[in-house]
């Protein structure tokens, strides 16, 4: 389980040296497109890397269950954020989001959320 750790404290490490490179060796001013497209990367590595331990983090004080079942659970709703705000940033980006369609994304992300991570053992048992 510590490779999930691991695996988000590095994307942290990758997202403050993309920073680093961005902000220390290309002019955005000059070439906008390779700026836009660092942003882009940029945000998507820092929404999984720390929503991470924060979904880790919130997971451990409201549910009771085994601490491999949070870890996991928490590295797959950190992909979820990461496409999540993605998929905003590239409507702002493209002039596309207003409020109805955010609810609508938020809603629908919520939704995956409760059909993935929804206790299905119930219907693993009836199968057996």
């Amino acid at each position: 389980m510590q490779l999930y750790y691991w695996a988000a404290l590095g994307k942290c490490v990758l997202w403050a040296l993309i920073l680093l490179i961005d902000y220390t060796s290309i002019n955005v001013y000059e070439d906008p497109t390779v700026g836009i497209g660092l942003w882009f990367l940029w945000m998507f590595i820092l929404s999984r890397g720390a929503s991470f331990f924060l979904f880790l983090w919130v997971q451990k004080l409201y549910r009771q269950i085994e601490k491999d079942r949070l870890v996991k659970d928490s590295y797959k709703l950190s992909l979820l954020f990461g496409i999540f705000v993605m998929i905003n940033i590239l409507l702002l980006l493209l002039w596309y989001r207003n409020k109805i369609i955010g609810l609508a994304l938020l809603l629908g992300f919520v939704a995956l959320q409760i059909t993935l991570f929804s206790d299905s053992k119930a219907s693993h048992d009836h199968k057996q």
